[in-house]
């Protein structure tokens, strides 16, 4: 469940938490009666990993449970279970950057809202709405509502600046073009500030008084607005997106030292503003200062201290060319997405119609090779795993791998296939062994296989796996395949003819669907 309903409270939640001087301060039961208040807070914080792993450590949740009544415990778990329908509604619509708002108005303002069968469904579709302010007038209007817009905004806004959901971002595992772009619009979105030498971290006092030492003649009293809040200079909102690690969920500032024009001189790929292309994530530059392109004309940089970071039409700017960033990875939003997202003939049953599908959104969404894989997202841990066990099948090819296939899904050529078998829809988890799908190699899968021939008699059936020793591709029909072909080459989509397949074969652990005009058969 991600979940940043109350990210504000962080410090708060922490150090009621931590510091046994609160206790005193308060008193036993006023204390007590604060962590009942501050529960809810530091358990969605933690379920959507919002706390860092220290700070979560050291707080015992327990003791704070023991306290509520049986009727608040209840309450809590309701409110677990409403965040995850709310997130899973919000998914499935594609919406996901719009899940922490809309637990935010739900937790907040629908206490004494009847919920009637499709409550959260149709709550979720309302989130279509991308104009906030009509957002709320819908909502007050359809649930009988008076959510203040101005109030609500404010306190989102708050909340959003001090964590970053990572709903919003296409996959922070690698560093791309498209979630730069949305990193930009986030930092917009969200009011992030303009403090010079800041780094995108939220500026606590410490971090404050650190930049105040070092830099006395550039922090000013002017900066002090943005105390508390995420803030960057010019640059360091581009080295921010950089610098931000997914796994530990936090900006550490290491790397990327070079200055905007040694940045601007290494591009390859640039120009002038008149030529300026439609690929977001873009960085257009003058003298110094730089701003990111986000589409529709607009870019975002951060301006000044006055200012903090903003968006405005790129004809504003004196803007005097463009580059692409050579530290990232440039394409369209599929070459990036881990998402697993397939219009399904039959979620019940493993078939040759759906695994075509997956076959094409597998090559669409630029899946990776490696060998002994099956779907899953590359980490570095799940590498090391496979080279431990393949060796030079794996280890020929670690520099490749990183490179471009890690933080990415990957197969092998057999793996594709069983990825499909293994593949729970529900859960989004691929399961090894589940669904009746055998664990076996390409030439184990078309030994397996009752029903195959000679390539040369492939009857024209999609979802048909084509064979040679010791490879197998999926036919999608059409005199064409998608097969995992090797480290280099990824998930490729390839014509039948002249790639020395040597027989077919209905693939054993699936069904078969032959579609006809008004029916269908399932054959096993």
């Amino acid at each position: 469940m991600s979940v940043t309903v109350a990210a504000a409270a962080k410090k708060i939640a922490v150090y009621l938490a931590t510091d046994k001087r609160t206790w005193k301060v308060v008193g036993t039961i006023i204390g007590i009666a604060i962590a009942i208040v501050l529960l809810p807070v530091m358990l969605l914080l933690a379920m959507g990993n919002q706390l860092s792993s220290a700070e979560t450590q050291s707080i015992d949740y327990s003791d704070y449970v023991q306290n509520l009544s049986a009727q608040q415990q209840s309450q809590l778990s309701q409110m677990e279970s409403d965040g995850t329908a709310i997130a899973d509604a919000l998914t499935k619509l594609n919406l996901k950057n719009q899940i922490v708002k809309a637990q935010m108005l739900y937790l907040t303002y629908f206490d004494s809202v009847q919920k009637g069968e499709n409550f959260f469904a149709e709550y979720a579709d309302c989130f279509k709405e991308s104009d906030d302010k009509k957002l709320i007038d819908s909502l007050n209007q359809k649930y009988g509502l008076g959510i203040d817009y101005t109030e609500f905004m404010r306190s989102y806004a708050v909340i959003s600046n001090v964590s970053i959901d990572e709903n919003w971002f296409l996959n922070l595992d690698v560093k791309n073009n498209i979630d730069l772009a949305r990193w930009a619009e986030n930092a917009y979105e969200t009011q992030w500030g303009y403090v010079p030498h800041s780094d995108g971290n939220v500026l606590y006092a410490d971090l404050y008084q650190s930049l105040q030492e070092q830099y006395p003649d550039e922090i000013t009293e002017e900066c002090d607005k943005w105390r508390s809040r995420r803030a960057v200079d010019n640059y360091n909102l581009l080295r921010s997106y950089l610098w931000y690690d997914a796994e530990s969920r936090e900006i550490t500032v290491e790397g990327y030292s070079e200055t905007v024009q040694e940045l601007y001189q290494s591009a390859s790929v640039k120009g002038s503003m008149d030529t300026l292309p439609k690929t977001v994530g873009t960085v257009v530059i003058c003298d110094n200062i730089i701003g990111i392109f986000v589409g529709d004309s607009y870019v975002v940089y951060a301006k000044s201290i006055a200012d903090g970071v903003v968006k405005e039409p790129i004809s504003e700017g004196n803007w005097m060319a463009w580059f692409e960033i050579p530290w990232i990875q440039y394409g369209e939003e599929k070459s990036f997405s881990n998402d697993i997202q397939f219009e399904e003939y039959d979620p019940a049953v493993k078939n040759n119609l759906d695994l075509v599908q997956w076959a094409i959104q597998a090559h669409e969404n630029g899946w990776g090779y490696v060998y002994g894989t099956y779907g899953n997202v590359l980490t570095e841990s799940l590498l090391q795993d496979r080279a431990s066990v393949f060796g030079g099948q794996v280890t020929s090819y670690m520099d490749f791998i990183r490179s471009n296939w890690m933080g990415k899904r990957t197969a092998d050529c057999v793996g594709l296939i069983k990825g499909y078998g293994w593949y729970n829809a529900e859960s989004g988890e691929i399961v090894v062994g589940s669904n009746g799908m055998m664990d076996v190699t390409a030439n184990g899968m078309f030994e397996a296989a009752t029903v195959k021939g000679t390539i040369d008699t492939i009857p024209e059936v999609p979802g048909l796996a084509v064979w040679h020793q010791g490879h197998i591709g999926i036919y999608i029909g059409n005199g064409e395949v998608i097969e995992a072909m090797n480290t280099m080459r990824g998930v490729t989509r390839t014509k039948l003819v002249g790639r020395s397949w040597t027989h077919w074969l209905q693939i054993p652990y699936i069904s078969y669907v032959e579609e006809k005009e008004n029916e269908s058969t399932l054959e096993k």
